[in-house]
């Protein structure tokens, strides 16, 4: 196992970047901050008041007022970051004062990211204490469980009623009974302007946005979205910052590509890719304008679908059962 260190001072300089990129923050390192802090000696306040979900005084905010803070995580590569891709940065040494530059921001956010990749793929963040710490467990089913429902069934509608497809029917079922409903009938009427209501700002182009985002591309090799999500993080963050690529003439050139490719590998994400597979990949996010997504269990898609007024029920999670 390799160990690599995590100072609050060099997060906080790449938290912005890494959300942008790679849809992570802090919170995904909520466990290790919370344990840093209370192993600190550092005074802080943690009361059982909640603002917002979160406690009003919590780990987060005391880690960051605290740069000097720094904890240690374990990850399964052999080598560290840095060492691996050694030809791409300059490690400084032990007498020259510290500068960071761009590409130690990259350097830096690809080191988290692989840390928090391991998390994931470990099942990590189901047992974080962020379950407790965070008031989720109703936002939780209603992202992974009522709306994907909801939007399903408000899609139907939609459709049924465009010039492409009117006078069409909905059919629901349940179990051996099945009902088709007329476009225009009473009922269907009723629940969109019910769903219009509940939802203003939602319309038939942003529900298949939503539905097509998170089912992926069919046939598209990179349909894992974290995969892809890496896969497009990874190609900005050095497109943008690096000092190797940023001034590139070429807009997704080989050697960028076979980086992502290596880094894959650093990830221990089995593969076959090609440069060429990766840089139609990156081709077609871009022109969809891809926006970079990291599925959590306390958020996911459904997660940015906003509602006229925000639901407050007090519902057990169990009741939905979103693991299933």
């Amino acid at each position: 196992m390799g160990k690599i260190g995590i100072s609050s001072e060099r997060l906080q300089l790449v938290e912005s970047i890494m959300q942008k990129y790679f849809d992570c923050d802090s919170l995904m390192l909520f466990d290790e901050i919370k344990y840093c802090v209370e192993q600190s000696g550092i005074n802080y306040i943690y009361p059982p008041e909640k603002e917002g979900g979160l406690h009003t005084a919590n780990f987060e905010k005391a880690f960051e007022e605290h740069k000097e803070l720094v904890f240690f995580v374990n990850t399964p590569y052999k080598k560290e970051f840095y060492e691996q891709f050694s030809k791409y940065f300059y490690i400084q040494g032990d007498d020259e004062e510290e500068v960071i530059t761009e590409d130690d921001l990259v350097l830096f956010v690809l080191t988290y990211i692989s840390y928090i990749y391991y998390k994931d793929k470990q099942g990590f963040f189901n047992n974080s204490f962020i379950a407790t710490d965070l008031d989720i467990e109703y936002q939780s089913a209603l992202h992974h469980k009522i709306y994907p429902e909801i939007l399903s069934l408000y899609k139907m509608i939609l459709e049924s009623k465009t010039k492409k497809n009117r006078n069409s029917k909905v059919t629901i079922t349940y179990k051996q009974d099945k009902i088709d409903v007329n476009a225009y009938s009473w009922f269907l009427d009723d629940l969109e302007s019910y769903f219009k209501d509940r939802f203003p700002d939602l319309t038939l182009e942003k529900i298949n946005q939503i539905q097509f985002n998170f089912k992926g591309k069919a046939g598209r090799k990179f349909n894992d979205r974290t995969i892809t999500t890496i896969i497009w993080g990874t190609y900005q963050l050095l497109y943008n910052h690096h000092s190797k690529f940023k001034n590139s003439k070429v807009k997704i050139s080989n050697e960028i590509c076979q980086f992502i490719i290596d880094y894959l590998e650093y990830l221990n994400i089995q593969n076959s890719y090609t440069t060429i597979e990766i840089r139609d990949v990156l081709k077609d996010m871009i022109k969809r304008n891809y926006t970079p997504f990291w599925d959590m269990f306390w958020k996911n898609l459904y997660s940015d679908v906003t509602e006229k007024e925000e639901n407050t029920r007090d519902i057990p999670l169990q009741r939905y059962d979103i693991y299933s």
